[in-house]
């Protein structure tokens, strides 16, 4: 090769160099600064291109360009992709830049994380992810990312939620979906008021999105679901096929359908278990005491380990199978118990949910799959009983806030349809305690103390149930709302009741329950469920306040005063009312016995941002009750 051919070569090289080396891209001084308030990371530019061909085949087109500001942005410039054997995941580029906008790195595919994905309970499972981390120590820096996802079929598609996050500001984002040969999706848009959208028809059909110049949204106390309240446009298909089977989302009654040809041929049970069964529920009087006895059987016999292999993802193990390995996930293990209630001649349904504490909630007129659980439907002559199947401690019939009060897809064949789950109230949502606490002349106490926790707030304690008592000694010190608390006993105990409850019961010496100054001690009004802080104030709050939970707190104590000293103060009670609950508590004496009651009541729902200050006001008012001193004075 000749020398002037290898100078061309090097100057070649050295242009291209030179070209990551002068070329400015996405320069942080280019962020109008309205964009850096409040920001940990700014979107300088994301496109997604939809591109649906034909229900087996649909295309994700995505380039990303994010600003990462300082080290509480640093997860906004890593890329994740989850992907399975349904899904092929292509990343084109993968670059960084400095804040100048100068070339840092390009990733090269040997430097991208490719792994199986593992969550420690899924047994069977095709679940991969790709994942980018920049690592760069220097802030602000940019990153570029451009990949394309290719399915072999959905069961729906990606929603486009482009404020995903707070403190993450946009410069600008865009959405389109294409539609070749006569192919149809169905589009819901919410809070679009500050999206430019637009509409092409030519040979395909084109939608598109656009935000520009969104601000970073501040995170408030007790604040709504982000995405309640930013814009949001859900995709869902028509028709779609999903590893070899078609079906349609059109109607929640087509979609139940596709499902109910999953799971209908799979409640054949072994003959020797169909005879157990009905030996077992033989003694039982009625309906609902044989489905607490096969529920009871189910939790005691089965685990849950999860199946996300394919259309195992949809369809679970047939119930003949569960039967010999003696376990399943979800879809598996309600399955397996709708199966042995048949085979004692009881109906049951197959039922989808969107579980979770914030899950989104399921739109009655808009079908999607947006279920990630499966629970089992058991309609009885005087109620409907939901079971939970994948516990093995779960009282019977009880949700919690997992997946009660929430609409879900009851399956049945050609009938599927939309049904509510139970929803606890105020009264099934009971704290209550009774309290004796007994102090001596260097004010020291002995406390004795029993809570009974219901419905969801049977939930607080329902784990310690399976701890021994030195693990729950542990917790009670970790939690540490007792100071120089000394455990000498604690039991706990799950109540049968109608509403799910459990009891604590504890003994604990308590050094300087009082504290003594000169001649007098001052002492708690409330030492076992006291208010422990109050909201932050907002001067401009924003958006909408929700309180999740309805619940009511009663408590009653009874302290009983060394000999020599008197009462020289006792608070005097209050009552306090508003939108967000009422309370109350009152102080008697009578001799060397204080008697305290006090009741919380706490009103679920979402409020508008005009009633936050009267919010804290109230939350205030009951956290300086419930902190108020009794004053002993030596006689």
């Amino acid at each position: 090769m000749s020398l002037k051919h290898n100078l061309l070569i090097l100057i070649i090289l050295w242009s291209g160099f030179s070209l990551h080396a002068k070329e400015s891209f996405y320069p942080v001084s280019d962020i109008n600064p309205i964009l850096l308030l409040n920001s940990n990371a700014v979107v300088r530019e994301s496109k997604i291109l939809l591109e649906i061909y034909s229900t087996k085949k649909v295309s994700y087109k995505v380039k990303e360009v994010i600003t990462v500001l300082n080290e509480n942005g640093e997860s906004e410039g890593v890329l994740y992709i989850p992907y399975d054997s349904n899904r092929t995941v292509n990343i084109k580029e993968a670059v960084v830049y400095d804040k100048n906008g100068s070339f840092v790195k390009k990733f090269k595919n040997t430097e991208i994380y490719d792994q199986r994905y593992f969550d420690g309970f899924s047994l069977y499972s095709d679940a991969r992810f790709k994942r980018i981390t920049p690592n760069v120590s220097t802030y602000p820096y940019t990153v570029m990312y451009e990949y394309t996802i290719d399915f072999n079929g959905v069961v729906d598609y990606y929603d486009w939620t482009p404020i995903d996050g707070y403190y993450k500001s946009i410069e600008r984002t865009s959405y389109s979906i294409r539609l070749h040969d006569d192919m149809q999706v169905r589009i819901r848009e919410n809070n679009i008021e500050s999206i430019e959208k637009n509409e092409e028809v030519d040979d395909d059909v084109q939608y598109s999105w656009q935000l520009k110049n969104q601000l970073a949204i501040e995170r408030e106390p007790y604040a709504i679901p982000i995405y309640e309240h930013v814009p949001t446009i859900s995709i869902a298909p028509t028709e779609f096929s999903y590893f070899g089977t078609d079906g349609d989302l059109s109607t929640w009654e087509s979609y139940g359908q596709w499902i109910w040809e999953l799971i209908e041929d799979k409640t054949t049970l072994p003959e020797e278990r169909i005879l157990f069964l009905k030996e077992l529920v033989k003694g039982e009087d009625n309906t609902l005491d044989k489905v607490k006895a096969i529920y009871k059987y189910l939790q005691e016999e089965t685990r849950y380990v999860s199946v996300q292999l394919g259309i195992g993802g949809f369809e679970p193990l047939s119930a003949e199978k569960v039967d010999e390995v003696k376990y399943g996930d979800c879809k598996a293990l309600v399955n397996y118990m709708r199966a042995m209630l048949e085979a004692v001649g009881i109906i049951s349904y197959y039922t989808l949910v969107n579980a979770g504490r914030t899950a989104e909630k399921i739109v009655p007129d808009f079908p999607s799959q947006d279920f990630n659980h499966v629970i089992l439907c058991v309609p009885l002559e005087s109620d409907t009983v939901f079971l939970e199947c994948t516990s093995q401690f779960s009282p019977f019939g009880f949700l919690g806030s997992f997946t009660a009060d929430r609409m879900v897809l009851l399956v049945d064949k050609d009938n599927s349809r939309l049904i509510h789950t139970p929803k606890f109230n105020t009264n099934d949502n009971l704290w209550k305690s009774s309290v004796s606490i007994v102090l001596d002349l260097q004010g020291n106490a002995v406390v004795n103390d029993t809570v009974v926790y219901s419905g969801l707030q049977y939930e607080f304690i329902e784990d310690q149930l399976r701890k021994t008592t030195e693990e729950q000694i542990e917790d009670e010190l970790k939690e540490g709302d007792i100071t120089g608390a000394v455990y000498k006993n604690i039991v706990y105990r799950s109540n049968q009741s109608e509403v799910p409850s459990a009891t604590r019961i504890r003994e604990i010496d308590v050094a300087r329950f009082a504290a003594k100054m000169g001649d007098r001690f001052f002492m708690p009004v409330n030492i076992i469920n006291q208010s422990s802080s109050t909201p932050r104030r907002e001067k401009n709050r924003t958006y909408p306040f929700r309180m999740n939970l309805s619940y009511r707190d009663i408590d009653k104590v009874e302290i009983q005063l060394p000999e020599g000293y008197e009462i020289e103060y006792l608070p005097g009670g209050t009552t306090i009312t508003s939108d967000f609950g009422s309370y109350q508590y009152s102080l008697e004496a009578d001799g060397r016995t204080i008697s305290y009651v006090r009741k919380n009541e706490i009103n679920a729902g979402t409020f508008q941002p005009e009633k936050y200050a009267a919010f804290v006001e109230y939350m205030k008012n009951i956290y300086d009750a419930d902190n108020q001193k009794i004053i002993l004075k030596k006689l």
